[in-house]
């Protein structure tokens, strides 16, 4: 039996030695990266003899740290193993780590061991000499599995600590490096950042670097201060910068949202929970100019606002400046998000799919041939146990009113408060689709076509019982809306040359809302009769933005890096509100061209410690054929590699806004219309920024302090209807006022390590100043004095675990005092509340805790998450009704509370194939 076995092995080693026989050619003459270990078995042995066994026969270079142990005892067979695969493999068990340099040394070292920057000098230790000194080099940064450029991603030489950022397409250049046996630090948010050791003979005009994500379980080497991070902050003023793939671990209501995600720092109000639009730095959603694959998105919600309108799936890269963003962003007075999508895996199919407790997801990507890529994803939601538990949460409970008696105006007695019993009925859907269509022809062009599709639709009716004696009634209304966004972009990029590249783009985008706000009451009269009345509004909202825009950016010096650019715009924007099916308050149809221009030179001065960036933008608008200049100036002053300080200032102008339509009764609704010059003149701000960071390790802290001036800011009302027809025409009751806001942010985070996270804290105020509606400042919608948020993030083995805390002082509402009924321009007769003081009131202060763990598999992830694990009552807003008594025409006020969601689990499942 011994000598069958022992026959049979020998064949399956001569076997083997047979086919690496025939292979072994071209493995060896491939890098030394790539050297092959064949067939070598060690059984409890040292690791010096190990090392110098495959020193000698395979002619590897391995270099073992100090404080190593040479007598560490090995057992491992190398069975056709890349020689950098098989030790990192020996090594698990023991105290000891592996990697290999990209000229195929392998580094033994031990578990613990941090590398400083200053340890990699590859040429003193294989002693190179340099061919070539004070050179360009330009390449472009890649994901090792799919070939994705990975934008913005840095590029710094070691031993100046100079460096630069690449563009979009994950291009960079390198102007001045010191000599060809330079080592270079690459880092990309979410990624394990590499050292790149420079060599004579390398292609300079077109390096490529692969970068590994930074997920899976093999030992890494970790170089001091520059690991990976969950979210990107300091490197320019104001601006954040999260992936998707990091988003997954936080804690969320039932999708990975990268809105969401941004909600919890500093700057960006998290208060308003019910909408994933971001509230920055007291600007409102349309406020912020967002942008994906380079056309702009006007509205960003599903579902109630519960999750935002992009699928994570995706996307790459999101970048958020939260002011003083540069002069090649424009159109907008607060921020401007910048998303990026993939292009497609250019190497294999790649499948991915999740499913929630509220929706299916699903994504396919790959190549179509050597040049072309695709993808492709959708997104829809289902009516299962967390979609049932959001309705539920928004049907309003009537609070406990009793009756009493309200001062009358305007034709119409006065009426009380009574308790009626409410219903709501919400049913709602939503949907997505992302496509992309990739094409490099050649080293220095890119097209892409991209599309976007988003709808949403939901009825969130509601049924009130009228309890007037024994006949009772009913009060029924129609809450149906229809929303959604429809995107497209054609891009080309050019790279002309190491110093200048171009990105020009058409694009097309539209926004569209219809909304069905009507009520019908029906009373039984004294006489057995019923009764019918019929009231409500109907709002429709049409906006199409086609676009040109190109843009040119070029390493003039190494000083200076010029970036210009034009863009033509042509809006055509329609807005219709009706009453009672007959009275047309509001019909706008407007159309303009928009035209801009701008330049701007980033500017190193002082052996790079001070960084200034200058810029112009000019725009000319359509409609007032007037031009608005908007000057800008950026700085930062490098202090040493640690602490710098930081200020920007500049001129922004909105051209195409979001009118906030008061409505006391049931929340306030927003409307896109276009400038006119006269009753809605170009909004405008100022921005003026000043703070500091220090980072040292694993830790950062940054403050920034910040004011803004805000000019013909738009409200619009009926609340002073009795003046129609007196002076006063309902289309026009447009009403401009000012605005201020001005607040610290501050953000203490711990980058690095099994445990990260950060805390921020936001100290604002936020004032408007309409005289119609009050002589003196009055709190804006969105005033939250104070805000404080706590996020971390403890990976352990396979696990994530994570948990986010808000605590954000109340915002301010206007409540009711009294009632009254006019006679409409159509004859009839309307019930209208006469309001508080604006925003005299506050809700009570929001608080709430989320946790989520993460269980990472093979070839996904399962997430549980707990949103609001303490069952935290939350006001969302307070809705008013007011009915009437059909016998004693006595009113009452019903008002109800609708409150944001409470305990709500959560469990997702994420399969990744490729």
């Amino acid at each position: 039996m011994w000598g069958q076995t022992n026959l049979t092995m020998k064949r399956k080693v001569t076997l083997l030695l047979l086919i690496t026989f025939l292979f072994s050619a071209p493995i060896w003459a491939q890098n030394p990266s790539a050297k092959v270990i064949n067939d070598e078995f060690f059984n409890f042995t040292d690791l010096k003899k190990i090392c110098d066994l495959l020193k000698t026969k395979y002619g590897l270079q391995i270099d073992i740290a100090e404080g190593v142990s040479l007598n560490e005892k090995i057992t491992y067979w190398f069975d056709h193993v890349p020689a950098d695969k098989g030790f990192q493999e020996a090594l698990k068990g023991t105290p000891l780590k592996s990697y290999m340099d990209d000229n195929g040394v392998i580094h033994i070292l031990l578990k613990s061991q941090k590398l400083n920057l200053n340890d990699f000098k590859y040429a003193a230790k294989s002693n190179l000499k340099p061919e070539k000194e004070n050179f360009k080099i330009t390449g472009k940064i890649l994901d090792s599995k799919s070939g994705e450029p990975l934008p913005f991603s840095s590029v710094q030489i070691i031993s100046n600590r100079m460096g630069v950022q690449a563009n979009v397409d994950g291009l960079f250049t390198l102007p001045k490096v010191p000599s060809d046996t330079s080592s270079l630090l690459v880092k990309y948010l979410g990624y394990r950042p590499k050292v790149v050791f420079l060599k004579p003979g390398l292609n300079f005009n077109n390096l490529e670097v692969e970068l590994d994500a930074a997920t899976g379980e093999l030992d890494e080497v970790v170089v001091v201060g520059e690991k990976t991070e969950v979210m990107k902050a300091n490197e320019q003023i104001g601006m954040y910068k999260i992936t998707p793939k990091n988003i997954a671990k936080l804690p969320n209501v039932g999708e990975k949202d990268i809105f969401r995600a941004f909600q919890l720092l500093p700057g960006i109000s998290a208060a308003n929970q019910n909408s994933s639009g971001l509230y920055v730095r007291g600007g409102t959603p349309d406020q912020n100019l967002v942008i994906y694959d380079g056309f702009t998105v006007y509205y960003v919600d599903h579902l109630y606002g519960f999750f935002s309108a992009f699928n994570s799936n995706p996307i790459k890269d999101v970048q958020l400046f939260k002011g003083g963003f540069e002069s090649k962003f424009g159109g907008r007075i607060s921020s401007v998000m910048e998303i990026t999508s993939k292009n497609g895996n250019n190497r294999k199919l790649n499948l991915i799919g999740d499913l929630s407790a509220m929706s299916a997801n699903i994504m396919a990507e790959g190549p179509l041939s050597k040049k072309f890529t695709f993808l492709v994803a959708g997104r829809r939601s289902w009516t299962g146990p967390l979609y049932t538990k959001i309705a539920d949460a928004l049907k309003p409970t009537a609070s406990n009113n009793t009756p009493g008696g309200f001062g009358g105006s305007g034709g119409g007695g006065g009426f009380g408060r009574r308790q009626f019993q409410s219903s709501a009925v919400a049913s709602s859907y939503f949907y997505d689709l992302n496509a992309k269509v990739n094409f490099t022809p050649n080293l220095k062009d890119v097209l892409a076509l991209s599309f976007y599709l988003g709808n949403d639709n939901m009825d969130n009716s509601q049924n009130v019982s009228l309890p007037f004696g024994n006949r009772g009634g009913g009060l029924s209304n129609s809450d149906l809306s229809q929303w959604g966004n429809t995107g497209a972009s054609f891009k080309w990029s050019r790279h002309w040359s190491s110093k200048w590249y171009s990105n020009t783009l058409l694009s097309y985008s539209n926004f569209h809302s219809y909304r069905d706000n009507t009520n019908q009451s029906n009373f039984v009269r004294t006489s057995g009769t019923t009764q019918t009345v019929k009231f409500g509004s109907l709002e429709h909202n049409d906006l199409k933005d086609f676009s040109l825009k190109s843009d040119v950016e070029g390493q003039l010096t190494e000083s200076h890096l010029l970036g210009f650019g034009i863009q033509v715009s042509d809006l055509n924007i329609q807005y219709n509100y009706s009453q009672n099916d007959t009275l047309n308050i509001i019909d706008k149809v407007n159309k303009s061209l928009i035209y801009s221009a701008y330049l701007q030179d980033r500017i190193h001065l002082m052996n790079q410690k001070l960084e200034i960036t200058p810029g112009l933008r000019a725009n000319y608008f359509g409609v007032t054929s007037k031009i608005y200049l908007e000057p800008r100036l950026s700085a930062q002053y490098f202090v040493n590699r640690q602490f710098k300080l930081k200020g920007a200032m500049g001129n922004y102008y909105q051209f195409a806004k979001q009118v906030e339509r008061e409505d006391i009764l049931s929340g306030s609704r927003n409307f896109w219309v276009l400038a006119d010059g006269v009753d809605l003149p170009v909004t405008s701000a100022k921005h003026f920024i000043l703070g500091a960071s220090y980072e040292k390790g694993d830790y950062l802290f940054d403050v920034e302090a910040y004011y803004k001036d805000i000019q013909n800011d738009t409200r619009y009302t009926l609340r002073f209807t009795p003046r129609i027809g007196a002076g006063l025409v309902a289309s026009e009751t447009f009403f401009n006022g000012t605005g201020t806001v001005h607040g610290i942010d501050v953000l203490l985070q711990k980058k690095f390590g099994n445990l990260t996270g950060w805390v921020g804290y936001t100290l604002a105020k936020s004032d408007k100043l309409i005289p119609v509606f009050s002589p003196n400042p009055f709190p804006s919608n969105f005033d939250v004095r104070h805000e404080f948020k706590v996020v971390g993030i403890y990976k352990y083995n396979r696990w994530d675990f994570s948990g986010s805390f808000l605590y954000a002082t109340g915002k301010p509402y206007t409540s009711i005092i009294g009632g009254y009924s006019v006679t409409l321009l159509d004859g009839s007769v309307r019930d209208y509340t006469e309001p508080s003081t604006t925003n005299g009131n506050r809700f009570p202060a929001q608080h709430r805790l989320d946790l989520a763990a993460t269980y990472n598999f093979p070839i996904g992830s399962l997430t549980m998450s707990i949103y609001n694990v303490y069952n935290r009552n939350n006001v969302w807003y307070k809705k008013f009704q007011t009915v009437v008594d059909p016998d004693t025409q006595e009113r009452y006020l019903s008002v109800t509370d609708v409150n944001y969601l409470g305990f709500t689990p959560n469990i997702t499942l994420s399969i990744h194939l490729n």
